[in-house]
This record gives C-alpha cells, structure tokens and sequence, in this order.
C-alpha cells in the first residue's frame, strides 16, 4: 500500500486542521439525519468551464427548488413554480416489502433511532437505519442530503495507518453568502472510500473541496479541484429549514367526488307544456 508522506497530505503544514477540529467535521459529516426533519433548498450546477447546467427539464432551467420532508416526501419545482416531480404516495403501506422479508424492508428512518453522540452534541456513532430515500429523482442528491461517506458509520480504527473514508488535506471554518456558518475541507478518497450511492459518489478521483453547513449537516457546495471533472460544481442554498409541510405539497392530486355547486342541469318536463323546461338551481 502506497504511503502518503507530508506534503500530499498537508500542502501547507503550518495550516494543517486540528485533530479536534477533524473529528467535529466527521461528527458533522454523520450527523444530518438527526439535525432537521423538513427543509427547502435551491440546487445548481457548473461544467468544467464554470457554465450553468441545466436540469433535464422544460426550458432547461439552471437551478431547482427541493422541498423534502423525511423520511421520503419530495418535492421538485423549476424556477417559475411548475412542479416537476413530486412523491407519489406517502405514509403507504409496507405490507408488500414486509412480505418480502429482506433484511433492507425491516430498517427504519434513522429518526426513530438514537445514535451515539459526541461531546460536541453531534453523531460519533450511527446506528442501522434506511438513510438513502429511493425515491429522490437525482441520486446524488442523497449525498448531498448526508455526506456521510467521507467520514464512515462509526469512528475509524486506531490501529490502521489510513482508517478514515476520505483524507482531509485542508479544513476550514467559513461563512456563505446568506452568512450560515459552515466547515470547509479539501477532501480525497481513502483506501476504505465507500460512496452511500455507488453510481454518484461525492468525492472526485481527485482532491474534492466540500462545504458543509454546521447547523443542518448538508453538502452545501462541492468543487472537483483536480482529477476527472475538475473544475465541475454544484451548489445548494439553504432557503428553510424545518418549516411545516402539509401533505399536499408532495402527493399527487387525486380525483374527488362531484362538486354538487356545478351540479348539470337536466330537462325536466312541465306539466302542459309541450317543451321540456331547464332544471333551475
């Protein structure tokens, strides 16, 4: 197994993070389950070339607004308002994956679980829970929802030489433009990297810069600096969190009865007369 000597770890020695201050960001990095229950967020995108992607959407729109309430209600609008997608169904029954009796149709939201917590207040340890929503429309968005793959499940192993998912070369405390305080890491995948979704993992091939926000635990910004992609970003804007949420924001409007106000009318025919009258309301 390669060894990484100094530089490659720490470009900058006399700036490399605290041993405390890397393991807040890990806590924090596992702890977004348990920080919020509702929220509405702005995602956005940029090439290599710092160009705004478009959604694969009517009129290809450069940003989206999330609406998720968890365990798995979403909600997907364009900028104008139109809803793009939306949750099926929600509070169905799990008879059907219960009778199915695999391991994943038994795990529960990782809301009805406690975990272990630091000393900071935040997650050391996660139990077994279902964290990744199936039905989020872009999976990598549950990355980004919960990036707790570059910290792992559980504190690392202290007798291997490189036991974190992801190695910090740089950490740092900062603000975003609407001032929310985050922790900012220049990241690359360790030897026992695991991405939640394997086809959308969130670390690069090469170093990653991701931003964290300290209050809900969300990827808010990720910046591929080197490797494939390098130059490629996304964004995310915190707009709520933990606002009520009704239902009908995320479930598909269902036929109802007849509205008896817009009853039809019917002829009626009048008592000697030869022309059929008009229901009156």
């Amino acid at each position: 197994m390669d060894q990484l000597n100094g530089a490659a770890m720490f470009p900058d020695p006399d700036q490399a993070p605290s041993k405390e201050l890397m393991g807040h960001f890990r806590r924090l990095a596992r702890s977004s389950p348990w920080l919020w229950n509702t929220i509405q967020i702005e995602i956005s995108a940029h090439d290599p070339e710092h160009r705004a992607v478009g959604f694969a959407a009517e009129n290809q729109p450069e940003s989206l607004t999330v609406l998720i309430r968890r365990p798995n209600a979403v909600r997907v609008e364009d900028p104008a308002g139109k809803v793009l997608f939306r949750t099926d169904t929600i509070n169905d029954s799990k008879s059907a994956s219960f009778v199915a009796a695999t391991r994943k149709s038994w795990l529960l939201p990782p809301q009805l679980l406690a975990p272990v917590y630091g000393d900071d207040g935040l997650v050391s340890r996660r139990p077994e829970a279902a964290y990744v929503n199936e039905l989020m429309p872009v999976t990598m968005w549950n990355a980004f929802l919960d990036p707790v793959e570059i910290a792992g499940f559980a504190p690392a192993p202290a007798d291997l030489p490189f036991p974190h998912p992801s190695i910090i070369h740089a950490l740092r405390e900062v603000r975003d433009a609407a001032g929310r305080p985050c922790l900012e890491a220049d990241l690359s995948r360790g030897h026992s990297y695991s991405p939640v979704v394997p086809d959308a993992p969130l670390l690069g091939t090469g170093v990653t810069r991701l931003r964290i926000d300290r209050a809900t635990g969300l990827c808010v910004e990720r910046t591929i600096l080197s490797g494939e992609d390098a130059g490629a970003e996304h964004h995310v804007k915190i707009l709520a969190v933990d606002q009520y949420m009704i239902d009908g924001l995320f479930t598909q409007p269902k036929a109802s009865l007849s509205d008896v106000r817009e009853a039809p009318l019917w002829p009626i025919p009048l008592p000697g007369s030869p022309e059929p009258g008009r229901h009156q309301r």
